[in-house]
Parts: structure tokens; C-alpha cells; sequence
């Protein structure tokens, strides 16, 4: 074909399918085997064919077409292409080939796949090349920019897709089954085997196959090094030896932006192309791993000072602002994954502007903040508030599906009775009060000013400046200061300590005068599960197993994990057989050695394959979640006993059982060593995750209700300072170490330590003097901010004396005039009491009003659990010595009812001198209903 011909047709498809097939043969190298070391980080084969194919392209089809930047690494990076979502897994892409093709679906069987590597596009090769033969010449008639423009339609069909695909399409729209029949119709069977891994977007099957069948093999003789990938970096440096490629990229997250300025001729491009863009994604620093304490801080050897950031668990919400010449202001929020999700998450755009003053009438701020007039990008967390703490990650996928606007709030999912079951239990009383917010930790744009070569302390002193602080809504990552100088491993070791034992789950380090995305000191993660045995343990139970696309079939690499139900909680069975559930997977943990004889343990095995389940007569009951996509592949008949670890506990969407937050595994036991029996059951599972995550159950109140009709103690809370010292004896690294105060504003009467670099604008006071005892306060690290937000309740302090009760009721009259349902005095209240709020049967905003106001560490469960902490009843709770009055909160509709419940309950209690006064109020009133003494 002539240079012209080429130009009038642009790029072949069959071109770019050549180099796919150039890299699937080269041959893997023996884990035994020492390759040669290469002479530089781009001397590798896979690069080596990627460079020559390049050049290739440059000479053969000069001049290139336009956009060829971006539609080749959006082709040959199918994963990162974050545009275009097709909704089509192998299943579905199944159906549409054997629909485009007329092939009898007995054509993709078992033997194929086994045969095939579990590719689907190597099997449609292997069907094709069956059925009808081309030659090896054969080149598509399609190129590579008709072959992006119909993915273009492909993706358009998919609500997930982004606005600027779907908007090219409108309807209405050709089927999927119309538009797969185009982009194959024409192809050689080794295109069509390129193009169905796109459509899948995954091209690693097909460009590294697997060489070997039989799982020992597969896993001893080679691993995930046997032949090196190439990833989007090295495929950049390889199209621009420049070097501006990677740097416009290390700014710039959008994989569409960054090759559209690799496509203007260099004539055309400027060094404001460099700074970040309003409505295009900043590229996410990647944090390291610190192994220890002391690893962490190696990272960021030679810094003054360095800030551990609580972590907070949430989802990553990169926020952008614009407000126009007329005042209004538009926000556009990305997530981790790039995706744009500003409709997902329409529930903080309030949040977002009254954090910024952006909902007050002109933009005109009273509290002396900076004022946003152009624009500005902010880094934040989305977190699930319930009141000022914040909860569990889980809880947030289920108010971002009540909240959202488009695809992912309107979405409708049918779920068996038992989901339903499931569901109705956790969205209960447990989802009570809980509301989206935002944890805003740094700034990289304000009014059209890039602060990415700013220090991290600049940048943190601006954020202080902008943001509006409102507990349960928005709020500052707390942080601490580490003195690099003075100490700064048992410094890190406090905070890490009173972290873990708060039920926090880590902290990020950040080095006081980095930049944003700073290789030299990156943002370094420090978690319990990083450390070697130091994450959360459970012994479980392996029910079946099944393998991965980067496998063999034989192989099998994923674990399904459960456990056994109580007996007492079983449905009755004649045969007595124990029943068991599984409901989470595990793939990570174990070496290949060990991988090889877990897959000898179960192939050696009596085993059932999952397809035939119904079936097959197994020893026990078994039910599996149906959120676990996709199934197992075997159940074992006996299952096998496996101890994990993982960072905390979780809950999968619509599951009411915990699970280990990414779970690895360290050991599978033969059942001649440990047997299943031995095995954690759901119920002690759930126990477990409770005290992990720092929660009392559900039932504590009706049990210390128990324990007090027969004269015992209460059981202590989870957050109670007893146990929150026992956690920190547990992790305490050093005896005798010292204890980190909260952080304080005011200017330090006494000797400090170094806790700020001239740049920073937040000073914090520890007192190093002698060892205190008192567990890490969390604080926002924000001037005049009064309100601790924690996310998990710290041991409570005695508090100041209250002011008068007088003064306080008439300025709860005053509030009352503007329908506020609890008086202004309740802060002050509260500070020195044990509350009760009573169950109500029925929605009440009085009674919710209350519930947010009172700390959490303060509220009982029950009267007997109140009048026991006061004094009226058994030996009190201890360390209560601030507590100087109980306050009951009663539903106005039961008023009547309670009222003669407390006041028998009273006259029944033994007469005590130290006993505490309780105050009884209705819901809505100000005044209290009883006072016993």
C-alpha cells in the first residue's frame, strides 16, 4: 500500500492487532531463571517491541492521522480508559458474538476455554480460525479511528458512560447487538480476538498468555515476573523520549487530556498547558506503605516537622469550583478512579458551598474566611456522618444510592426475601441520623493560582483560611505534629498507639515543606495491617474455590470464606448437619509455594462443582451471598479451616455479616492439623468486628438492663477509658512512653515543643514534662473551632462546671420562639451527665434533635444502666466521679407511661447519700418534668 493510500485511510486496525500478537510471543522466563540486567528501565522485551512498533508507525504512516495519540493509548490501555463504560462482561459479550457471528453457543464449551486459557478473545480466535479460515495477510477493512468512533457508540448506550460520549449519540440509538455486528463483521480472527479484550477491557490475557495448564507448574515455575508488562508510564517515555509526555500526565489524571496535548504540534503548546484545569482530575499522589513506625519516617528523613493526618475511611472526592461573573457557582466532583461523580454525590454539594460561603446572600463571608472568586480545587473525604462522629465506611454506599441524582440513585435492584431481610436490618434504626459529609485535607487550585509547587504547609494554612468548619458536615483532617528533631519515633508511636486504640483506621504522614505529588517526600500510610501481625485476626472457614483470568483454569487462586452458624440459630434438620455461609472472598496472603498445595490439598479432595450444587448431597447445609459475582466454581464437602488478617472489619452492599477489610490469608490448615469445628462462628464473627470498630451491640441495653435486676455491674462500652488503656497497653511499643494532648490554640504559657516550621500557621502544644495518661483528644487543627469531631469517642474528661440553670432556660425560651426543639442549654447540661433518651415507636424530630446534641460517650442504653451510673442502683459505673445528675429524654406521646415507670423504679431504690439527681424531660419541652433526688 502507498504513503498516499495510507494517508487517505488512515491507520489499519490489523496494525495495531500486529503488535498485540508481536508481545503475546514473547516467551516467559523460569522464576529460577536470573534475567540479564537491563541498561536502563526501558530495556526490557515488551518495551523493546513497543518502541520498534512506534517507529514503524511514524515512517509507514506519516503524516499520522489526528487524535492517533489518544486512540492507541486508549486501545492498548483499555482499563484506563475511564470515558467509555460498555456495561459488557464475558457473559453478555458471549451472547453479542455468537448473535454478530450465527455460531452455535456449543462452540464455546468447556474444553474450548480450558484450551483457550480462559480468554475469551483467544477462544473466539481458536472458533473463527475453525470455521473461517483467513489468510495471515488479511488486513481489516476498518481503521483505528472508525474502530474508536464505533466504541464512541458502543459506550453511549451506557448510562455510566461520561456526558461527552453519550451526548455524540442521540437516540435513537442502534442496539448493541447492530453495533458489535459493525466493529466484527469485517475482521480476521486474530482482530476480532483484539477487539473482544477491548470491549472487555482487558487486553492482559491476550498480550502475556499463559504458557502453562497445570496449576504446579503455573505457579513454581513462573510468577508475576516471568514476562514484564508494560504500563502506561514506560508507553509514554517510549512515544515521547522527551519526557513531556509523563510530565503533562504526572499532573494531569485524564488519559484524554494528556494525549490531546501530546497531539498539538510542540508550536502550540504553552506552559499554562502544565497547571491543572478546572473540570479535569488532578493526578492522585500515590502514598507509600510504612511498614513501622521508623519505616515511615525514613521516607521523609531531613524535614523539620512532618503532620500525621488522621485517616479517615471514606470515599476520595476531588472537588471542583467555578464561580461566574454573576455569582452562581458550578461544582464538579471526581472520584478516586477519575470517574466524574458529581451526581452521585449531589447530597455534599450544600456542604461544598457552605463550607466555602458560597450559599450566603452576595458571597460576602462574616468570619473573616477567604472568599473563593474564581475558583479552586479541593482534596477531600466523603465520610458517613451520624452526628459529629463518623461512621463506618460501609454505611456510605447506602446513602450515596438515597442521595444520588442519575444512574447510581435511581438504579433498582431485586434481591431474594432473605436480602430484603438483610437490608430492612441494616437500613433499621442503625441508619438513623446518618447524613453524607466531607473531610476537606488540602487545596491545589484557588482562584486560577496552582498550588502544587507550594509546601504543604502553605497549602494547609490556605485550606484553614477557606474552609468553614461545621461539625457533621465539614470539617479539617485532624492532625499531629511530628518533631524530627526531639524524639519523633516515640512521638509517632503515641499517635499511631492512641489511633489504633480510638478504632482510627491509620494515619497519612506528610512532610511540612513537601509539594503536592512530591516523589522525594510522598505521603506515607501507616495501618495496623501494614505491620507484620499486627492486623485483625479470625480463623474462618474455606467452602470453595475458583480461579482468575491471569491463571489457568486448573488453577485455582480465589477462596470463598465463611462461617458456621450457631446451633441454637439453625432452622431445625433431621440429620443435625451444621449449616454455613459464605459470604466474601480472599485471593491475597499466600506465597506461591504455599498457593501450589492448597490447589494439591482441594484437586486431592472430594469436591462438587457449584453449576450442579442443587443436586449434589453435601454433609451440611450451605447458603452462599448472592452479592459474590462470580460464583465459585467447586464446593468442598469438607471445608477447610484458614486463618486471615485484614484491615478491620466492613460490610458488603445488602450483607448483615461483617467481613475483613482486604483479607489475606496466612494460613490454610490440613484437617488432620486444625479442624472446620474450630472455626470462628457468624455470631462471634460479629462480636469481634463490634469491638474492632468500637461499637456496643445492638442488645448491651437490654443485657446491663439483666445484670442490674440481679445486682451485677454493667458491662463496660467498648469506648470506655478502661478499655481504650487496655487497647493502648496492647500497642504501646515503649513503657513509660508519653501521651499526645489534644491540640490547643492558645499561646503556650509553658515550655513547647518545636511543633510548627515558619510556614505553618497552626500552632499545637504538647507537654512533654512528665507522662500523661490522658488518651489522644482528636481535634480539628482549626483557630476558634470549639467542637471535638471525633470519629470514634475518646474517654470522656471531667468537665467544667455549668452555668446557671436559670440563665440557661431562658435562653432555651428565647430559642424556642424560633422552633428550635431543644433548648440552648443542652450543651452546657449534658457536659456533667449520663443521658438516656427513651425509644420512641414513631419518627420524631424532637427526639432526633436531642440524640445529635448529646455525645455519644455520654448516652446509656437503658433507665436501670442511668440510675445504676448516678448512683440509685448497684455499684455504679466506674470513673464517674464528674457525673453529677442523670437526664432522662422521654417521647411526649408516652410521656404518661414512663413517667410512672421512673418514678416506681425510684421509690424502689435503696436510699443512698451519694446518690445523683435525675432529671426527666419531654421531647419537646424545656423545662423538666421530674426531678428525683
Amino acid at each position: 500500500m502507498s504513503p498516499a493510500s495510507h494517508e487517505a485511510t488512515g491507520v489499519d486496525f490489523s496494525y495495531f492487532s500486529a503488535l498485540v500478537r508481536q508481545i503475546s510471543r514473547i516467551q516467559p522466563h523460569s522464576s529460577k531463571a536470573r534475567p540479564e540486567r537491563p541498561a536502563n528501565y526501558l530495556d526490557y522485551p515488551a518495551a523493546r517491541v513497543l518502541h520498534q512498533w512506534v517507529e514503524r508507525l511514524r515512517r509507514q504512516y506519516s503524516p499520522l492521522p489526528p487524535n492517533i495519540t489518544g486512540i492507541c493509548f486508549r486501545l492498548l490501555f483499555p482499563e484506563d480508559d475511564i470515558r467509555r463504560k460498555y456495561e459488557i462482561q464475558e457473559a453478555r459479550m458471549t451472547k453479542l458474538l455468537l448473535n454478530c457471528y450465527g455460531l452455535d453457543a456449543r462452540k464455546f464449551d468447556e474444553n474450548s476455554l480450558n484450551e483457550a486459557s480462559a480468554c475469551l478473545g483467544q477462544e473466539l480466535r481458536v472458533v473463527l480460525e475453525r470455521t473461517c479460515p483467513n489468510d495471515d495477510g488479511f488486513i481489516a477493512p476498518l481503521t483505528l479511528v472508525q474502530i474508536d468512533e464505533l466504541l464512541d457508540e458502543l459506550a453511549a448506550i451506557s448510562a455510566f458512560s461520561d456526558k461527552s460520549i453519550r451526548s455524540k449519540y442521540l437516540k435513537p440509538r442502534r442496539s448493541r447487538a447492530e453495533i458489535i455486528r459493525s466493529l466484527f463483521r469485517g475482521l480476521s480472527p486474530e482482530d476480532a480476538s483484539v477487539l473482544t479484550q477491548i470491549v472487555l477491557k482487558d487486553l492482559r490475557p491476550l498480550m502475556y498468555p499463559l504458557t502453562e495448564f497445570h496449576y504446579g507448574t503455573a505457579l513454581t515455575k513462573f510468577n508475576v515476573a516471568a514476562v514484564k508488562m508494560i504500563i502506561k508510564e514506560h508507553a509514554m517515555d517510549i512515544w515521547d523520549p522527551s519526557g513531556v509526555f509523563l510530565r503533562f500526565y504526572r499532573v494531569h489524571a485524564s488519559l484524554d487530556e494528556v494525549t490531546a496535548f501530546m497531539d498539538k504540534p510542540p508550536s502550540e503548546r504553552t506552559h499554562r498547558d502544565f497547571a491543572p484545569n478546572i473540570g479535569s482530575p488532578v493526578a492522585i499522589p500515590k502514598s507509600e506503605k510504612g511498614r513501622s513506625c521508623q519505616h515511615a519516617l525514613d521516607y521523609l528523613e531531613g524535614s523539620q516537622t512532618v503532620w500525621a493526618e488522621t485517616k479517615y475511611d471514606g470515599e476520595r472526592a476531588q472537588i471542583h469550583v467555578t464561580v461566574d461573573t454573576d455569582g452562581s457557582s458550578h461544582i464538579t466532583i471526581f472520584s478516586k478512579s477519575k470517574r466524574d461523580s458529581t451526581l452521585d454525590r449531589h447530597a455534599v454539594h450544600s456542604v461544598i458551598r457552605s463550607a466555602l460561603g458560597l450559599d450566603t446572600p452576595n458571597y460576602r463571608r462574616d468570619s473573616g474566611k477567604r472568599q473563593v472568586k474564581k475558583n479552586a480545587i479541593l482534596d477531600a473525604e466523603m465520610v458517613a456522618f451520624r452526628g459529629d462522629f463518623v461512621e463506618d465506611f460501609w454505611r456510605i454506599r447506602q446513602l450515596i444510592e438515597d442521595t444520588a441524582y442519575g444512574v447510581r440513585g435511581s438504579r433498582k435492584w431485586t434481591y431474594s426475601k432473605k436480602v430484603e431481610e438483610e437490608r430492612e436490618s441494616i437500613n433499621s434504626e442503625a441508619n438513623e441520623g446518618l447524613s453524607l459529609g466531607l473531610v476537606f485535607f488540602d487545596v491545589i487550585i484557588l482562584d486560577s493560582e496552582s498550588l502544587l509547587f507550594e509546601s504543604y504547609a502553605s497549602r494547609r494554612r490556605l485550606l484553614e483560611n477557606l474552609i468553614e468548619v461545621v461539625p457533621g458536615k465539614a470539617i479539617l483532617a485532624d492532625r499531629y505534629p511530628v518533631d524530627m528533631v526531639q524524639s519523633p519515633l516515640q512521638t509517632l508511636q503515641t499517635i499511631f498507639n492512641e489511633h489504633v486504640s480510638a478504632c482510627q483506621e491509620g494515619i497519612v504522614l506528610k512532610a511540612d515543606d513537601s509539594r503536592y505529588n512530591d516523589y522525594r517526600k510522598p505521603w506515607v500510610k501507616l495501618k495496623k495491617d501494614y505491620m507484620l501481625d499486627k492486623g485483625d485476626s479470625l480463623d474462618l472457614v474455606v467452602l470453595g474455590a475458583s480461579w482468575e483470568k491471569e491463571v489457568p483454569p486448573s488453577t485455582y487462586t480465589t477462596f470463598y470464606v465463611g462461617g458456621v452458624e450457631r446451633p441454637e440459630r439453625k432452622l431445625p434438620s433431621p440429620s443435625g448437619v451444621p449449616r454455613f455461609h459464605a459470604y466474601f472472598t480472599v485471593s491475597y496472603g499466600l506465597t506461591r509455594a504455599e498457593l501450589e498445595e492448597v490447589n494439591f490439598l482441594i484437586k486431592s479432595s472430594e469436591t462438587v462443582s457449584y453449576a450442579s450444587l442443587n443436586a449434589a448431597k453435601l454433609p451440611f447445609d450451605l447458603t452462599v451471598s448472592q452479592g459474590l459475582n462470580p460464583a465459585p466454581t467447586v464446593i468442598l464437602r469438607t471445608p477447610l479451616l484458614v486463618n486471615l488478617y485484614g484491615a478491620g472489619f466492613t460490610k458488603a452492599h445488602q450483607s448483615a455479616h461483617y467481613e475483613l477489610r482486604f483479607p489475606r490469608i496466612t494460613k490454610v490448615f490440613r484437617p488432620s492439623e486444625r479442624s472446620w469445628r474450630e472455626a470462628l462462628d457468624l455470631e462471634t464473627v460479629h462480636k469481634t468486628a463490634l469491638r474492632s470498630v468500637g461499637r456496643d451491640s445492638s442488645d448491651k441495653d437490654l443485657l446491663d438492663w439483666a445484670k442490674q435486676a440481679f445486682g451485677k455491674t454493667c458491662s463496660p462500652s467498648v469506648n470506655c477509658g478502661m478499655k481504650r488503656k487496655a487497647m493502648m497497653e496492647k500497642w504501646g511499643e515503649q513503657p513509660g512512653r508519653k501521651s499526645l494532648k489534644s491540640p490547643r490554640f492558645e499561646k503556650p504559657a509553658t515550655q513547647t515543643s518545636k511543633s510548627r516550621s515558619e510556614n505553618s500557621s497552626t500552632q499545637v502544644v504538647i507537654r512533654t514534662s512528665t507522662p500523661d495518661k490522658t488518651p489522644l483528644g482528636v481535634r480539628t487543627n482549626v483557630i476558634d473551632l470549639s467542637t471535638p469531631v471525633r470519629s470514634r469517642p475518646p474517654q470522656l474528661k471531667a468537665p467544667p462546671t455549668p452555668s446557671s440553670p436559670l440563665v440557661e432556660r431562658q435562653s432555651a425560651k428565647a430559642r424556642r420562639a424560633e422552633k428550635d426543639p431543644v433548648p440552648e442549654s443542652l450543651d452546657n447540661l449534658v457536659k456533667n451527665s449520663w443521658v438516656w433518651v427513651a425509644k420512641c415507636h414513631r419518627p420524631c424530630t424532637s427526639m432526633q434533635a436531642w440524640k445529635k446534641r448529646i455525645p455519644k460517650q455520654q448516652q446509656l442504653r437503658s433507665l436501670e444502666a442511668v440510675m445504676a451510673g448516678c448512683g440509685w442502683t448497684g455499684p455504679g459505673i466506674e470513673d464517674a466521679s464528674w457525673v453529677h445528675q442523670g437526664v432522662i429524654i422521654l417521647d411526649e406521646c408516652n410521656e404518661s407511661r414512663w413517667k410512672e415507670h421512673i418514678v416506681s423504679t425510684a421509690e424502689q431504690a435503696e436510699k443512698r447519700t451519694n446518690r445523683r439527681p435525675l432529671l426527666v424531660f419531654a421531647c419537646s419541652s424545656t423545662e423538666p418534668l421530674l426531678r428525683l433526688v
